[in-house]
């Protein structure tokens, strides 16, 4: 039975919450008892970001109770952190691997998940599956080792029973139950009922022991919808969102509206889970005046705890990092003032310029386009379409500016920082536009002569850069940047298909100046210029042979893999496999109406994220070359790839991921996508596929004549010398 609440315990419940958290801070402070505050600002990690002059207060009584941000492990971020009243994380994300470890298969099969009618041991270390929650003892058992937990440790405050960070939850009879007839939030299934019942199950056997301690949950991804009913006082849910989202008001009312269910859906306490990266971004993401609205407001509503995902880009991210971490000790402060006292006081005579560069940046984000997404833009290189090179000079004449303002040596620095990681930006956007004009005139065959020669060698050259630029930044400017995931920015890259297009004209003796460019292209044989080059080669000579089964997709197709009336699976020939994450949006089937030749081809609308791939087995140092014939309409967010790569013979991938993207727009013709490479010397297998994300309403992709070529082997034949 669910624990009833007054308003009167509830109030008395979080004065002494308040009491104990002010208690804990001071020691994470490590402030006297009576001394009130630090007498100077930390407005960044390390002796340059600290600012002699105003102490820093002690969170009051509207402080969230627990205040993290992720992300800030070194040394000195994480001094930061306590400098500036953050505590350490409470017990609630993924967990449910944890505690119910595959190895617990042998002894209770039966809580773990349901698929065609037999249970699934899930393998060593695996995240996508969650146990069967719709069994009472599951519930159970979950409660036990969280009353293990606090036994072993009186102190701590709560242990988490969060969902694992994968889609399978089963079928089994009990969960249809709960489950059907399906509901749909934010176009995902809606689960909701089925893991906070679970949750309350455990709660309730847990409060007999331990009335005073929290089971952590989140109320995330399929489980963002409050439930049908009251959520146990001693559950305490995490709401998960991307809130840099809110320049869609449509989402944003949504949020708020949602916030407030929750605030009224009974835990004692609730918290917010925020993406704030950082990470994953080599643009400024900055919305300052978002989060302090959705902070002041989830507050107001009831909300008690605070925890993102941040890994700071401190270099162009830096205020809003800052500015949240002092609104959770009060999140009624008024946000320009805050803002106003950072760029006052950090950059000091170059504060305007620095203000004015950051609220641009701010404004900058804020001016996109279309329907809102989860974590939209994260690890894409979309990203770069929010700062066109035209924006981005602007932004460098306000970082001219104030460096041309600051006298103090100290404050140089600090612009310099900024300076030195938008340089990260810049590169990245040139890189970004010169390849998206290259893979236009590459995949309409329109790259051809000296000035194509031109285009490919303006491309590899901005790629150049912006490695290079880059690790060179954030060797010498380590707060610049947070690991910058290259793979993600990197992997659709032309080269390949540009080069095999130019290799007429690559191949041919220089005759003029310009023709030095040619051998400058040819010098670059680690950006596939090499495998380009030696795969026209091959095809000029015959000497290529399709391995792929059934390119064409015209055999008998398979059913598509569903399990609890969600499909994870496209019904498909069987050479080909494919996986999809279920929405409510997602249509994927083989049809005669896209086919480009033959009788059938491959027809996807609504994708969030769905892969269709097949793999064959590949001989070690043997060149590959895959590709197909796609068209469709593609938002400027919308991924599109055609995907390539290697695995061992265990199954591990190797290498970095290769993909060719369908650039953005409308293609009502077949256009051609193509990427390729020398099989490592580990590989066993080769792979080809197509990979699609975050599909918008309108946006549809159809695939034919796939096909995946190896190049027999040839004498190499000399390149002509320069």
């Amino acid at each position: 039975m669910l624990i009833v609440r007054t308003s009167l315990r509830s109030a008395l419940t979080l004065a002494v919450l308040g009491a104990v958290v002010a208690i804990a801070t001071a020691w994470w402070l490590g402030l006297p008892g009576k001394r009130a505050s630090r007498p100077e600002r930390w407005f960044a990690p390390g002796p340059l970001g600290h600012e002699a002059g105003r102490a820093v207060p002690l969170p009051g009584p509207a402080a969230f109770l627990s205040r993290h941000i992720g992300g800030l492990g070194s040394p000195a971020a994480a001094a930061w952190a306590r400098h500036n009243g953050l505590t350490p994380a409470l017990s609630f994300s993924h967990n449910l691997t944890t505690v119910f470890p595959p190895t617990l298969f042998a002894e209770y099969p039966d809580f773990f998940p349901m698929v065609n009618g037999k249970r699934e041991r899930p393998a060593a270390q695996s995240y996508s599956w969650n146990p069967d929650l719709s069994r009472p003892d599951v519930a159970v058992y979950a409660a036990q080792v969280a009353r293990d937990a606090f036994v072993a440790e009186p102190g701590r405050v709560s242990f988490s029973l969060g969902v694992n960070d994968g889609l399978l939850y089963g079928e089994s009879p009990e969960l249809l139950a709960v489950v059907n007839p399906l509901r749909w939030f934010r176009a995902r299934p809606d689960y909701s009922n089925l893991t906070f019942r679970f949750m309350n199950r455990a709660a309730e056997a847990l409060a007999r022991s331990h009335p005073d301690k929290y089971l952590g949950a989140l109320a995330y991804y399929w489980e963002e919808n409050t439930p049908d009913f009251p959520v146990h006082p001693q559950v305490m849910p995490f709401l998960t969102a991307d809130r840099s989202q809110g320049y869609d008001r449509v989402f944003w009312q949504e949020e708020f509206s949602l916030q407030t269910r929750w605030a009224k859906a009974g835990p004692r306490r609730l918290g917010l889970y925020d993406y704030l990266y950082g990470v994953g971004f080599v643009v400024p993401r900055l919305h300052p005046q978002l989060i302090a609205e959705h902070l002041r407001h989830a507050r107001s509503v009831g909300f008690t705890d605070y925890y993102c995902e941040a890994t700071p880009n401190w270099g162009i991210d830096g205020p809003m990092t800052w500015l949240v971490a002092q609104l959770l000790s009060d999140p009624h402060q008024n946000a320009d003032v805050l803002l106003n006292e950072y760029y006052e006081r950090y950059f000091q005579e170059s504060a305007v310029p620095m203000r004015r560069f950051f609220e641009r940046c701010e404004a900058q984000w804020m001016r996109q386009t279309g329907p809102s997404y989860w974590l939209k833009h994260f690890r894409n290189e979309s990203q770069g379409d929010l700062f066109p090179s035209s924006v981005c000079a602007e932004l460098r004449q306000l970082l001219d500016e104030a460096g041309r303002l600051a006298r103090r040596g100290t404050v140089h620095a600090r612009v310099s920082l900024v300076s030195d990681a938008f340089g990260v930006t810049e590169r990245f956007v040139r890189m970004n536009e010169t390849r998206a004009r290259l893979s236009r005139e590459t995949v309409t065959m329109q790259l051809a002569g000296r000035a194509g020669v031109e285009l490919l060698a303006t491309y590899l050259e901005a790629r150049h850069d912006f490695i290079r630029y880059s690790q060179e930044t954030t060797a010498r400017q380590p707060l610049a940047f947070a690991t910058i995931l290259y793979e993600d920015f990197l992997r659709n890259d032309p080269t390949v298909a540009a080069v095999a297009a130019l290799s007429a004209v690559l191949a041919d003796t220089p005759k003029t100046e310009a023709d030095q460019r040619a051998v400058a292209i040819r010098g670059r044989p680690e950006m596939g210029v090499a495998d380009g080059l030696a795969f026209a080669r091959a095809a000029a000579a015959g000497a290529t042979t399709e391995r792929l089964t059934d390119g064409g997709l015209e055999g008998p197709a398979g059913a598509g893999r569903k399990i609890a009336g969600l499909p994870y699976g496209i019904a498909l020939p069987g050479a080909w496999q494919s996986q999809i994450e279920p929405t409510q949006t997602h249509v994927g089937e083989v049809t005669t109406t896209a086919a480009r030749s033959g009788a059938a081809g491959l027809r996807i609308s609504g994708a969030v994220n769905t892969t269709v791939f097949q793999w064959l087995p590949a001989k070690s140092g043997q060149l590959y070359v895959a590709s197909v014939r796609a068209r469709g309409h593609v938002a400027s967010s919308n991924a599109v790839f055609l995907t390539f790569g290697w695995l061992d013979a265990q199954g591990r991938h190797l290498g970095k991921s290769m993909a060719a993207r369908l650039p953005d727009g409308f293609w009502p013709d077949w256009v051609q996508l193509q990427q390729g490479g020398h099989a490592p010397r580990e590989a066993a297998w080769v792979g080809i596929g197509v990979h699609l994300q975050n599909q918008m309403s309108g946006d549809w992709a159809e695939f034919d004549d796939f096909s995946l070529r190896e190049a027999d082997s040839l004498k190499p034949r000399p390149l002509p010398e320069s």
